[in-house]
């Protein structure tokens, strides 16, 4: 595979191949271990992550019939776990949480109210002895509209309130008249058609809102003014954000980076421990319709991961082509340092577009279906055909680990047909162990003094 342009690959620490796709999260055990819960599997580390045990479990199926994290069964002999899964520690010394999204079919079909025809909903186990035991589940989001997240997601704030951002999922499942909608792809390799990335022609409208809990995850409340939706002009200019991930910048300021489809990343802020928010706001940064990952390291500098691309390169299908991280060395006003995790080319910062919706132009229709007008100049005629995306990421004292997506595509040996490298190679997911220094172009963190003063009032010299 080579490194596909990383930023500095002889920097990392370790670079591991698996088949977790984007289903990792990660938790440091009190006995120095390191866990790693995804679809499938429980394993752990003893040095950091440079390593890891296991896998512990298999794959098997649970609420729902959805994959479940392992073998390990919660108080009513059910497996524990399903997607999109997020640990967090508790305040007891081995005790740790889990939440992870459960679908069910036609989910209370006896109950006297109208219920969604697919439930989906947040669960919470709880484990007292490392995960070796867990139990029964707490129900996290209410009954109603289908609700969803992102994985590796939960924080535990300074003051000890744990929070996980989730998001509705509104909409038909099929658009106007019932209409297939368009597909996004490329024709590569002598003119062999590949998907490229979904979601440019979702009907689904997405809303964000957080659930926290006071008491170690017992009971679950939610942020008091409703929910997040990206409001661009007083007059009704609505649009959508989803996935979403959460740090805490400063003890009780907590910042919201969310995913929607208008070429950058937007966030919302909370002064009050996530109770209330702002509206959803502009950052600089640039990103197709795909999550970030938004963390605090030790230092209290804020790291972004995510996937960084630009109007153009949407434009040609280049979609999850870039995966970047970027360090804020003042509470998220600039960024700096950006580096690729995995990039198909050599640029590192994306300078952000308009504000837009930007999909790809070479778009194809099902039969029957009226074909679209394409710009030839945003037909790509080269042969890239991988994309990685979704990151996962754990902090730790001296290093960060994170991981993401990587799926390639490659002709089939005999037949003409472009075919799924993880089907030859056995893996669907990079993990990348980095030292902080990585980060900051392969230096020691260090402050600016000008970021401390720069949006501060002016002072009259003398």
């Amino acid at each position: 595979m080579g490194m596909q342009n990383m930023t500095r690959p002889e920097e990392a620490l370790a670079i591991h191949r698996t088949m977790y796709g984007h289903g990792s999260t990660f938790l440091p055990l009190e006995d120095g271990r390191l866990l790693q819960a995804c679809i499938g599997t429980l394993c752990f580390s003893e040095d950091g992550g440079l390593t890891w045990s296991g896998p512990v479990g298999e794959d098997v199926r649970g609420r729902g019939n959805k994959p479940m994290l392992s073998t390990h069964r919660d108080a009513e002999g059910l497996p524990i776990g399903g997607t999109e899964c997020s640990l967090v520690k508790l305040s007891g010394r081995n005790s740790i949480g889990l939440a992870a999204r459960v679908n069910e079919q036609g989910a209370n079909l006896g109950a006297p109210y109208a219920v969604d025809p697919q439930d989906m909903y947040f669960l919470f186990w709880r484990s007292d002895d490392a995960g070796e035991t867990w139990s029964s589940p707490v129900r996290m989001t209410a009954p109603g509209v289908g609700t969803a997240g992102l994985q590796d997601t939960f924080l535990r704030t300074a003051g000890g309130r744990i929070i996980l951002p989730v998001f509705h999922h509104l909409g038909q499942t099929l658009p106007w008249q019932r209409q297939r909608e368009p597909m996004s792809g490329r024709l590569v390799n002598d003119g062999q058609w590949i998907g490229t990335a979904g979601h440019f022609f979702d009907p689904h409208f997405g809303s964000v809102y957080v659930v926290y809990s006071d008491d170690e995850g017992r009971t679950w409340q939610r942020n008091t003014d409703g929910d997040l939706t990206i409001l661009l002009d007083w007059n009704g200019l609505y649009s959508y954000v989803n996935e979403t991930s959460i740090t805490e910048a400063a003890p009780g300021r907590l910042l919201l980076m969310m995913r929607n489809g208008l070429g950058r990343l937007f966030q919302a802020w909370s002064d009050d421990n996530g109770e209330t928010w702002t509206r959803p706001q502009l950052t600089l940064l640039a990103s197709s319709t795909c999550p970030a990952q938004i963390r605090t390291l030790p230092n209290g500098h804020l790291l972004c991961v995510w996937n960084q691309e630009t109007e153009d390169e949407i434009h040609r299908g280049l979609i999850r082509c870039r995966v970047s991280c970027a360090i804020s060395r003042n509470g998220g006003g600039v960024w700096e340092f950006f580096q690729n995790l995995i990039s198909y080319n050599e640029m590192r910062r994306v300078e952000p577009g308009p504000i837009r919706p930007a999909r790809p132009m070479e778009t194809y229709y099902p039969a029957g279906q009226p074909a679209s007008e394409r710009p030839s100049a945003c037909i790509d005629s080269s042969s890239f055909a991988w994309r990685a995306s979704y990151p996962s990421v754990r902090v730790l004292d001296d290093r960060v680990i994170v991981t993401h997506t990587y799926t390639s595509y490659d002709e089939h040996p005999t037949q003409a047909t472009m075919v799924s490298s993880t089907t030859r190679d056995g893996y669907n997911q990079l993990q990348k162990v980095l030292p902080l220094s990585w980060f900051y172009g392969g230096r020691e963190p260090d402050e600016n003094p000008f970021l401390k003063t720069a949006y501060e009032p002016a002072k009259p010299a003398g």
